[in-house]
């Protein structure tokens, strides 16, 4: 009983601090607009928030949350294939998908598999969110560049 009561207590302890650190970012951010030294994505938010525009508050949202889980992908991704990356690897998004572009050597099976199980644990963890991911695979001796859309990964 003692626990469940301790539990509640630590509960309620960590809302409070939840909820203190809340408002005192929102008075951090109302004197950053104030003194003309917010970013413009607060700028945005707040201006957003403040004159109800209820589509452009959804839509910024988007893009923040969209921001976040293609970064969050790509880290995973990377952290999948591990030690065999291909020999080129670029990347690339759109509202729902990340799209990779991966070069192997010629007859590489072993990093071919590892980059098809790596999009299979990205889309298995992912789609619950909205995204998915879709890797087009070449070897080097197809002689094909990067589409010019990508952004190439410097691991």
């Amino acid at each position: 009983m003692e626990q469940a009561l301790l539990s509640e207590e630590q509960k309620t302890s960590k809302n409070e601090q939840w909820f203190d650190e809340l408002v005192g970012l929102i008075r951090t951010h109302e004197v950053e607009l104030e003194t003309n030294t917010a970013t413009n994505e607060v700028k945005e938010f707040y201006n957003n928030a403040i004159q109800g525009n209820i589509d452009d508050m959804v839509l910024f949202n988007k893009k923040l949350s969209q921001k976040h889980f293609v970064a969050k992908i790509i880290w995973d991704y990377i952290n999948i294939l591990g030690k065999q990356l291909p020999l080129k690897l670029a990347f690339d998004y759109n509202d729902s998908s990340v799209l990779v572009w991966a070069e192997i050597a010629e007859n590489n099976f072993e990093v071919e598999k590892r980059i098809i199980l790596a999009e299979a644990k990205i889309n298995a963890n992912y789609h619950k969110y909205g995204f998915a991911m879709s890797s087009t695979i070449v070897e080097n001796c197809d002689n094909l560049k990067i589409p010019n859309h990508y952004t190439t990964y410097k691991g």
